[in-house]
């Protein structure tokens, strides 16, 4: 219906093929049960500003009718999807957000995200999976465990290869992964038995995404590491040093002439891209937690402090200044600016999950 045509998000057409896909995904069980549930079931107990109930309804006037109760709109819950039979404990949504990966301590499913339907999976996650993400055609997910990662097929539903590493990334330019080793003094990889050691080389490497096969290796000499994170595009790395209170982006084509940001005296526990890769931020851990932004275009910092509970999960909007802030079961979201901070908004979760909100 919409082929050949350029519609904005509240063009009439495109409301109204939303709403339909709001109707099918509500009453999704019953109608495939009986097509008259279409007339019995969903169109009476459909909110009453549904754009297919006013156009439908008045068609057929000899159907129930619900006196109280009735909603007006639809709620904000889309979907439930109880796939797994344990907590969920990370969830990410692919490039275009049409399909989310939910990941439980043993399964792994990937959804529809307009109905929460599976369109592949379950998928067998042997070990503690910390984190995933998509490639950019959306067609395989990397899921990221303790000492290497799972790169899986979507559409055939199996495995296709593993590969080592402590962090890992696809590059979203072309066909490949990339992925990162801390290397300590004595030359080991692994977390050495002297936890007040730091690494004192990064070993970055790049594989085929099609078949895992090693393209090539690199070091970066340095040292009084703190945290790294590969951006989600797979183009820079970025590393947080202890003492120089630095942080270095470096390009993982060249890995030469780092960008700096510097950052104030403190704990740095955190590093996090936006979504689109264009914002970094810095979370910093003393007696408050301190958050700094900085855009990737022109490096203009901003600052925000705030009393969070130990490890919280902060995402930044790649769209708006707003900071996603999850501590326990509440979720708070802050507007952050050159000018000032506020918090806008804050609710409770509705479910007693632990879920790491990738976006």
């Amino acid at each position: 219906m919409l082929a050949g045509q350029s519609l904005n998000p509240d063009h009439e057409l495109a409301l109204f093929i939303h709403d339909a896909l709001r109707f099918v995904s509500a009453f999704i069980t019953p109608i495939s049960q009986r097509a008259p549930h279409i007339y019995l079931s969903a169109l009476p107990f459909a909110p009453e500003e549904s754009y297919v109930v006013r156009k439908f309804c008045p068609r057929f006037p000899n159907t129930l009718a619900i006196t109280q109760g009735k909603p007006s709109q639809w709620p904000m819950v889309m979907f439930t999807a109880e796939h797994h039979r344990e907590y969920v404990r990370h969830m990410v949504f692919s490039p275009d957000e049409r399909t989310f990966a939910s990941i439980s301590p043993q399964t792994m499913y990937v959804c529809d995200s307009e109905t929460g339907h599976c369109i592949s999976g379950p998928f067998e996650v042997l070990g503690s999976a910390n984190d995933a993400c998509f490639s950019s055609d959306g067609r395989h997910i990397l899921v990221k465990l303790y000492t290497y990662a799972i790169v899986l097929d979507i559409e055939m539903g199996e495995e296709q290869f593993r590969i080592e590493g402590h962090d890992f990334a696809f590059i979203h330019h072309d066909r490949r992964i990339a992925s990162m080793h801390w290397i300590y003094e004595h030359g080991n990889s692994e977390d050495p038995d002297d936890e007040n050691s730091t690494p004192t080389r990064i070993l970055i490497q790049l594989w085929d995404a099609s078949n895992g096969a090693l393209i090539s290796n690199s070091l970066l000499e340095l040292s009084d590491v703190a945290v790294t994170r590969f951006s989600p595009d797979g183009h820079f790395l970025a590393v947080g040093r202890k003492s120089e209170h630095v942080i270095e982006l470096w390009n993982l084509e060249d890995g030469k002439d780092p960008r700096q940001f510097t950052y104030p005296p403190g704990n740095l526990s955190s590093l996090r891209f936006s979504p689109t890769s264009d914002t970094l931020m810095a979370v910093l851990r003393e007696k408050s937690c301190h958050i700094y932004l900085w855009r990737m275009d022109t490096q203009e910092m901003v600052s925000f402090s705030h009393d969070l509970n130990y490890n919280p999960h902060v995402i930044d909007s790649s769209w708006t200044n707003h900071l996603f802030i999850q501590q326990n079961y509440t979720v708070e979201i802050w507007d952050v600016s050159m000018t000032g901070s506020k918090m806008i908004w804050e609710t409770k979760s509705p479910a007693l999950s632990f879920v790491n909100p990738n976006p």
